[in-house]
């Protein structure tokens, strides 16, 4: 927010400045390099791309490290990501954050709208309301109140007053259904394809992609509500179902962006570890343990073994399906991008040297995908009464998750000969479901720490006090230094505990 106010406040001076000169004269020598009125068409490949680094960056690898998915592991005394497994994330560090989300991405989705609009181009602002109800379910999950129905007013206002949660959740049900209707618009001047780094391609062949986005996503919004509101949850997404409308229904639908291999456009999971920063983001134990157990075929793009050549000599993508107890030592293709291999060099402690493998980036940053949603059907079905069988969506849902991760189909079949049967209580089943969907959602921004919040599961063991800042496992994310400087409205908040509305489990 302060980012955004002291670029309106330094362009209001220099308006201010040139008011006594000859507008013809600066008309004529503007920099046709200087965009200050950005089209449609540059606008939404910016925050689509700003999105998928959203997708890639802090958000992601709180949630991440403290649901105990990666492990932050450096020496080096000036990166962070070991404090943040430890719970010390401070108002420091989220203020890179938090500017990306209000003063670039929802600042620049506020412009397309209205510039959407005025132009008759519907489907652009059905776009555009789309993502910013996406960018805010995120942005409520990790803190709760925060700026929503003053933000983004620019000269007009600031200092947002800080909405209550639970109201700007059901205002973005609101949201999503205005995005649709102006999706199924019948005419638009303008029409949001090529020009997106998401879901791209002709208008006509994207369409129903964001259409089902935008239904899925709102499942995943009022499946949040099933502890605080079974009831409401169940009447909503019965409701939604009954309706007709249409949901993710193939990995195609995978709300996702791919990074390049270009320097500078990787994945950050890439560009991080190829970078000042190696040797500092790694596969927690807890995860690895959890997929030995099962000798899950995903282990091999989600992680390298360690030592190197336990399993097998000479890795390469091959299955370690025979060796349900190897280590890993990295991250690997699956969120770090395609391979190139040198000359592999193990060390005598079993590591590799650094030259030994590159990522090339171009990973995708996993925004809300075909998996979970699945994995959504499968609760709402076993919980809330939702219609469909919850073992035939909790089997889609491992499948899903397993093809996207290159798994062959006999490995995927003989993987759930072995797990895919949900037994017990309901308290069972609910728990295959959640730690199932938490390694599908491995790297996907918030969603694994918001379902341990709901639910519980899964069932991790937080650091203990002589490790970690608490005792307890976070709830929420502290508001950043730069507005609590610059807005008097930002609430109090000094420690991490304090919940989102619909974080009402014990």
């Amino acid at each position: 927010m302060k980012l955004n106010k002291t670029i309106i406040c330094t362009g209001l001076v220099l308006i201010g400045s040139l008011f006594h000169s000859c507008k013809k004269f600066y008309d004529v020598n503007d920099d046709p390099n200087n965009v200050k009125d950005a089209p449609l068409a540059q606008l939404l490949p910016s925050i689509t791309v700003n999105i998928g680094y959203i997708g890639a960056s802090d958000l992601y690898r709180y949630s991440g490290l403290i649901m105990q998915q990666f492990s932050g592991q450096t020496t080096n005394t000036s990166q962070t990501f070991k404090e943040y497994e430890r719970y010390n994330i401070n108002n420091s560090d989220v203020n890179n954050q938090w500017n990306s989300i209000f003063a670039v991405v929802l600042a620049d989705i506020a412009k397309l709208i209205e510039k959407a609009e005025a132009t008759g181009s519907p489907h652009y602002a059905g776009v555009g309301k789309l993502m910013k109800a996406y960018i805010y379910q995120i942005t409520v999950d990790a803190w709760g109140k925060v700026p929503y129905s003053e933000a983004t007013k620019f000269a007009g206002n600031f200092y947002p007053k800080y909405d209550d949660d639970e109201a700007i959740y059901k205002d973005l049900i609101k949201l999503i259904d205005a995005g649709i209707a102006d999706i199924n618009a019948a005419n638009s001047v303008f029409e949001p394809d090529q020009t997106s780094t998401i879901f791209i391609g002709k208008w006509t062949d994207v369409k129903p992609r964001w259409i089902r986005f935008a239904n899925t996503l709102k499942l995943r919004l009022y499946l949040h509500y099933s502890q605080k509101d079974p009831s409401f949850a169940s009447t909503q997404i019965t409701t939604l179902i009954n309706s007709g409308a249409i949901f993710m229904d193939s990995n195609a639908d995978n709300f996702q962006m791919r990074f390049s291999t270009e320097s500078g456009r990787q994945n950050p999971n890439a560009s991080i570890e190829g970078g000042q920063f190696k040797n500092s983001f790694f596969p927690n134990r807890y995860i690895v343990n959890l997929m030995n157990g099962k000798a899950d075929p995903r282990r091999p793009s989600y992680f390298v073994p360690f030592p190197y050549n336990s399993n097998p000599a000479t890795y390469k993508g091959a299955s370690v399906l025979d060796n349900a107890s190897v280590a890993y030592s990295r991250l690997n293709t699956y969120l770090k991008g395609d391979t190139k291999f040198g000359t592999i060099v193990v060390n005598p402690d079993g590591t590799i040297t650094d030259g030994s493998i590159t990522w090339q980036g171009n990973s995708y940053a996993k925004l809300l995908t075909y998996a979970e949603y699945n994995f959504i059907r499968a609760e709402a079905a076993l919980n809330l009464g939702a219609a469909g069988d919850a073992q035939s969506f909790f089997q889609a849902g491992i499948r899903a998750s397993m093809s996207d991760a290159g798994v062959l189909s006999a490995d995927i079949d003989a993987y759930i000969t072995a797990n895919g049967t949900l037994n017990g209580t309901n308290a069972q089943k609910l728990e295959q479901i959640i730690n199932e969907k938490y390694v599908a959602n491995f790297g996907v921004v918030m969603e694994p720490w918001t379902d341990w919040r709901r639910t519980g599961y899964p069932a991790i063991t937080p650091l203990p006090i002589s490790v970690a800042v608490y005792d307890k496992i976070p709830r929420s994310i502290i508001y950043p230094l730069s507005e609590r400087n610059s807005n008097p409205n930002t609430p109090a908040r000094t420690d991490l505990l304090q919940r989102v509305f619909w974080d009402t489990r014990p």
